[in-house]
């Protein structure tokens, strides 16, 4: 039975590739550092718009020594505060970096420090950001953009979790709600934004200042790794693995830990059996949707249910990644249940599923298991 077959018939998978050390990533480690500085710069802003924010460095998480190998940690992006998964990172950069631009259109830009955060409010308010989301970058949209004074329009697809739309409508973000996929939910998205001039999406598919936001992460995990006393190189490389759905995060990530470690790291994405857009894409030889094959249904990895990937990562997917691994929505309960048991972290399921891709290649040394999913147990 080959690739395809397997996938077909929801076949939890492990597929290594051969890495292509020659592609163009388009990206250097300087563009996330300017990410980097545009965190630190927005900082006093967070802190008078979000209480629970400590300074600069609200956007690290911990490196945690889990107790569930001898050499295993967890990213905790689950516990980033504000919008508690990995989407902060992007999602904040990508509303940040629109502030400076409706900045700049209105001659402010160079009075950025004299401003207070009520001053940018008022000059934001004429104008929407929209986003398209299973949950979480949607969040971490709405969230962003209504504390700096954006109206905010989110299109959740039907995989959206309750909580996080009531999150959003206490925050004052509009909420529309498809019976339809994540395919869809960017469909209606564009849509609505075209409608006005004033309206801006973000593009997860294809969005740099998302991409950059999460790659500005390695800056905080270069510090960590060292910190841990993890010395990777050729022969001990750093093991990661990332759960994957368009890939605009993982992919983020990737970039920059295989720019900083070089091929001091193995880089490996988790996708669920019911949506492994980046896998099919790979073995198709294009970016293309998993439902030509039948799949895209209901999973539990709520997270990663994106019938295509993001056109911006795929094509620099075989200089960044060593392999792919499927798992069903049985594995990532058991791997979910794992986690909360003896790690006592409560993670979202989408997040799990890294945990099994750890056990599949016998608990290598020197594994980070990035946990991208909210904490927020509801």
């Amino acid at each position: 039975m080959d690739i395809l077959d397997k996938l077909k018939n929801r076949e939890e998978i492990y597929y290594p590739i051969e890495r292509n050390r020659n592609t163009d990533l388009r990206f250097t480690l300087y563009d996330a550092f300017l990410a980097k500085k545009r965190f630190e710069r927005f900082a006093p802003l967070f802190m008078e718009a979000f209480e629970e924010i400590d300074g600069p460095c609200y956007y690290k998480s911990d490196l945690y020594k889990s107790k569930l190998g001898d050499e295993l940690y967890l990213k905790l992006d689950s516990e980033l505060k504000v919008a508690h998964s990995v989407k902060a990172r992007g999602g904040f950069n990508e509303v940040m970096v629109k502030v400076e631009d409706v900045l700049k259109e209105n001659n402010m830009l160079d009075k950025f420090d004299e401003l207070s955060l009520d001053d940018i409010r008022k000059i934001m308010t004429a104008y929407t950001i929209e986003v398209s989301s299973t949950g979480n970058l949607g969040l971490s949209i709405g969230l962003c953009a209504k504390a700096f004074g954006f109206k905010a329009k989110v299109h959740m697809s039907r995989d959206a979790k309750d909580w996080k739309k009531k999150l959003l409508r206490e925050a004052g973000a509009e909420v529309l709600e498809y019976d339809s996929d994540y395919t869809y939910a960017v469909k209606m998205g564009r849509l609505s934004a075209e409608k006005n001039p004033m309206s801006y999406f973000v593009d997860d598919e294809m969005s740099e200042k998302l991409f950059l936001g999460y790659a500005a992460s390695i800056f905080e995990v270069a510090e960590q790794v060292t910190s841990s006393g993890i010395n990777p190189s050729d022969d001990e490389p750093l093991h990661v693995f990332l759960p994957c759905g368009v890939g605009g995060a993982p992919g983020g990530i990737a970039f920059a830990l295989r720019s900083f470690f070089k091929d001091s790291v193995r880089i490996y994405f988790v996708e669920p059996t019911e949506y492994p857009c980046m896998l099919y894409s790979f073995i198709h030889g294009e970016a293309a949707s998993v439902n030509d094959i039948g799949l895209g249904g209901k999973t539990i990895a709520d997270g990663l249910a994106c019938s295509a990937p993001s056109k911006l990562v795929f094509p620099m997917l075989d200089s960044l990644i060593d392999g792919f691994f499927t798992f069903n929505d049985e594995s990532i309960l058991r791997a979910k249940k794992d986690i909360e048991a003896i790690d006592e972290k409560v993670v979202e399921a989408s997040s799990a599923a890294a945990l099994l891709a750890y056990e599949k290649l016998n608990r290598p040394k020197n594994s980070i298991l990035w946990i991208t999913g909210s904490n927020v147990d509801k």
